[in-house]
């Protein structure tokens, strides 16, 4: 019976994990498919789903993540200090810059996105919140890899290291070398990474212990030039939200 009871929660984890990255709403078929989940027991599961509120259902039969769900998450603990704390010195970056702003911790091999300040040039491009890429291919997961445990740092440098674009770190040496860097220089650049449109700069976030745990990093077009004066501006940024957090700590952050 736990078995059993433990196989409906996967399947359910199974079918919420698949809006992940969807752009948008999802039919049952295409909920079932991407979910790999058989069409019966994904009806019977979104069913339920719905009825709880975790998804929401519009007038052409989709569904979306439902609103009862998102309230659920918004008291996660590691997020909720951290993005309380850190959004006044965002907007303050923003508004100097004109350019995007991106928060973001580490889960396991992948980094989160927790908020964002977007421009309208990179609106549609940038990752939404929730998202998620491997720690090795954006600035903030540079960040948050060079600051890992070490198990981690070995474990993305020992596995395949997936291209987005001609500029994505693919090799192992290079890696460990750029994370050395990191630490050195205190921030990481990402060069078209991601986006071949885009580059970015992070640096980390510190918590009442001292430990890394967020980036922040300044989303710039490729083609405008960026250093260590912009480097600066977003270390500064980065500071201040680690002493604000380390005078004012929010539990679990």
């Amino acid at each position: 019976m736990a078995s059993e009871r433990r196989s409906v929660l996967e399947r359910a984890l199974r079918i919420l994990a698949s809006f992940q990255n969807s752009g948008g709403p999802l039919t049952l078929s295409e909920i079932g498919r991407r979910s790999g989940i058989p069409l019966t027991t994904t009806h019977r599961i979104v069913n339920e789903l719905h009825e709880w509120g975790a998804l929401e259902r519009d007038h052409e039969g989709r569904y979306r993540i439902g609103l009862r769900l998102w309230e659920v998450a918004a008291h996660a603990p590691r997020s909720v200090g951290l993005q309380r704390t850190a959004l006044p010195f965002m907007q303050d970056l923003y508004e100097t810059t004109h350019r995007g702003v991106h928060l973001a911790v580490r889960e396991g091999n992948e980094v989160i996105f927790v908020e964002r300040f977007v421009t309208p040039d990179s609106a549609s491009s940038g990752p939404r919140v929730g998202g998620r890429y491997p720690l090795h291919a954006t600035a903030v997961g540079l960040v948050l890899l060079a600051h890992a445990p070490v198990e981690v740092q070995e474990e993305v440098l020992g596995g395949p290291l997936e291209s987005y674009t001609p500029h994505t770190y693919s090799s192992s040496r290079e890696l460990r070398h750029v994370l050395a860097e990191v630490r050195r220089s205190g921030y990481a650049v990402s060069d078209r990474q991601i986006n071949p449109a885009f580059a970015s700069i992070a640096a980390p976030i510190h918590d009442a212990d001292r430990e890394v745990v967020a980036a922040l990093s300044l989303i710039i077009p490729h083609t405008e030039p960026y250093g260590p004066s912009l480097a600066y501006l977003v270390q500064v940024t980065t500071r201040g939200i680690s002493r604000k957090l380390q005078k004012d700590p929010e539990p679990d952050v």
